[in-house]
């Protein structure tokens, strides 16, 4: 009884595939000739980067592309090769539209002149167009073929290409009417980054790109693709390859939107329709795996205040930093020249022709000496390896000789007798001077690594520079850089680093901007909460003794007319001499209120006639009056 229903079954199998092979094979043959299944890679959003406050500072919005099916871009370019075109020439300028060749060749080229009249655009941009993303594809196509040794059906070839981006409302709505009469032919929406915010920040935030032959070789900027790949079971390179390349991906080229570009980009998803050939419009769809967008990151950085420290700054060339000494965390870092990230495609040429050198971060990228901001390190040095205490005193009769060479001070006629207090208050060179051949090179180049200088901070921020403390080959050479002349070079944000440890008492901080990541959902991953942990081996005494000494740089010293003690900072000021003449690089270096330390700060100028004080200065005051500390 089981053999014959087993039987039976069968029979009943077998019946229904003649039936459906023999009898109505002609009318699947049709269906499967005209019919077809076609994957489309639906685009995922990018993460939305916010400030401290929740103010967008990047996000992608929708943007309308126009999409051509790939058989008729290469008709086109056939016939645009062929040159069946007709000559453009007087008519053309009057702003008029040839007729294409309708004797032959109607039915694949004539939706060009349509798509070309509906844009508002020559079609001759349409068939450019069309010939630079055949030849793109090709070109793939070329080298899987000779990869494999065979004929083969590339991806690329079988999905719609954009010709036209960010169409307008106005023309996606006749596009819309005119849709049934162009097969093939649709309009798409695409995300596009967006930066709310304008000019603010771009050396910060960063921009994005089409991904670049180093990205596309470098498998792991993309590990959560990876992941994602892996749980499917398919090869890295194929994933990448059909997800990422054929799609055109975005890659963050700068700033955070490169440093954390893995944690904003999204895994695309896919979208399986039943198309019909004539006409290509899709007849249903079959299943639909959605994109994951990214995930989204909060900075450290205050919008507000970011703004008020580029306005402060000017169109001064130099950079402005805000930071919590007791966390590391950015609350501003401000950079001229800058640049609008939202028109930067079409600005980009005349950016990289600018002298300026608008693309450069400068408070990670300026290399500078530090002038007489070093100051902080050599007093620190001094008294901590017992050179010098605070009765210590040494005269200044407005320069001191070294061999053949007079080292000058900024007193013409001298500050007499100082302490190490006298002569942070005044930024006496020569007490300093005193001090570098007692310290001597070794001891120096010491206590400048112990501070960090002349290395990179680690900020999260791409392509930071580190900087030079050179080693001491001579007793001018050790003068020079105890005042922060000579091969000494740093950054910005080094400084603010050292500053920050003298405000918090001599504990490490680490400058970073990120402050959490969450993914699309709210979920928190990561939360970046910075502990001091390490701390500088610097006595409380002489920590004091400094700290003093800063208070009354503002109160009574170099900074006395900056109007800065109402706030109550201590800070350096700092003038570097550069190879240019009459020109220099004017720093003021702090911290605010002096009793709790709630920001310190950076300022420098660079290629400036005036001085530290009278040129930092005041940049530091309205930053501070603006901000309301």
């Amino acid at each position: 009884m089981l053999f014959g229903t087993i039987s039976v079954l069968f029979l009943v199998i077998l019946c229904k595939l003649f039936y459906v092979q023999m009898i109505e094979g002609g009318k699947f043959s049709g269906i499967s000739n005209n019919k077809r299944i076609r994957t489309v890679g639906i685009d995922t959003l990018r993460g939305t980067i916010y400030d401290r406050n929740g103010s967008i500072l990047a996000i992608d919005k929708h943007s309308f592309e126009l999409t051509v099916m790939y058989e008729k871009l290469f008709d086109a370019h056939s016939c645009y090769q062929k040159n069946i075109l007709p000559e453009a020439s007087v008519e053309e300028k009057q702003g008029k539209y040839h007729s294409l060749c309708k004797g032959c060749h109607t039915d694949k080229v004539m939706w060009v002149e349509k798509i070309a009249e509906l844009l508002e655009i020559p079609y001759t941009d349409v068939f450019n167009k069309a010939t630079t993303i055949v030849k793109k594809i090709e070109k793939i196509k070329d080298s899987v073929e000779k990869k494999n040794k065979r004929k083969i059906r590339i991806r690329e070839e079988t999905v719609p290409h954009s010709i036209a981006s960010h169409v307008s409302w106005e023309k996606v709505a006749k596009f819309e009417v005119e849709m049934l009469s162009l097969p093939g032919i649709q309009i798409e929406t695409k995300p596009v980054r967006w930066y709310p915010q304008g000019d603010m920040s771009p050396h910060v935030i960063g921009y994005v790109g089409a991904m670049g032959e180093e990205e596309k070789q470098n498998y792991n900027f993309k590990q959560r693709w990876f992941e994602e790949l892996k749980k499917r079971g398919e090869s890295e390179s194929e994933f990448f390859t059909q997800k990422a390349i054929s799609k055109n991906a975005l890659v963050g080229k700068s700033g955070i939107e490169k440093i954390y570009n893995s944690r904003l980009m999204g895994t695309p998803g896919e979208r399986f329709e039943e198309v019909t050939l004539d006409t290509m419009s899709v007849d249903k769809l079959i299943l639909e795996r959605p994109s994951i967008p990214g995930n989204n990151l909060f900075l450290t950085i205050d919008s507000r205040i970011q703004g008020i420290a580029e306005k402060v700054l000017g169109k001064r060339k130099g950079s402005v930093i805000v930071m919590n000494p007791w966390n590391g965390e950015i609350i501003a870092i401000a950079s001229f020249p800058r640049y609008n990230l939202n028109t930067l495609n079409d600005d980009y040429e005349a950016l990289s022709r600018n002298p300026l050198k608008p693309f450069l971060n400068r408070p990670i990228q300026s290399v500078l000496p530090p002038g007489s901001t070093f100051k902080i390190v050599t007093a620190i040095a001094a008294l901590e390896e017992n050179k010098l205490d605070e009765n210590s005193h040494f005269p200044c009769y407005g320069s001191l000789k070294v061999g053949n060479i007079h080292f000058r001070c900024l007193a013409t006629y001298g500050h007499g007798l100082l302490n190490i207090e006298d002569a942070m208050q005044y930024s006496c060179n020569v007490f300093f001077f005193q001090t570098a051949k007692i310290l001597g090179g070794t001891l120096l180049k010491k206590w400048a690594d112990n501070f960090g200088l002349g290395k990179t901070t680690g900020i999260d921020l791409a392509y930071e520079k580190k900087g030079n403390i050179p080693d001491s080959r001579s007793i001018s050479q050790t003068i020079n850089l105890s005042i922060g002349q000579g091969a000494m070079l740093v950054t910005p944000i080094q400084v603010a680093k050292m500053i920050a440890t003298i405000a918090n008492g001599g504990w490490y901080t680490k400058p970073h901007i990120l402050r959490k990541i969450a993914d699309y959902e709210g979920n928190i991953l990561v939360n970046n909460e910075y502990e001091l942990s390490e701390k500088i081996n610097i006595s409380e005494k002489n920590m004091n003794i400094i700290k003093r000494s800063l208070s009354k740089v503002v109160t009574d010293g170099t900074a006395k007319k900056t109007g800065l003690k109402e706030f109550r900072v201590a800070g350096k000021t700092g003038t570097t001499q550069t190879a240019r003449e009459n020109e220099n690089h004017a720093w003021f270096v702090g911290y605010a209120p002096f009793e709790a330390p709630k920001y310190c700060f950076v300022v420098v100028v660079e290629h400036t006639k005036g001085h530290g004080a009278e040129v930092a200065g005041p940049i530091v005051q309205e930053l501070l009056t603006q901000i309301g500390i």
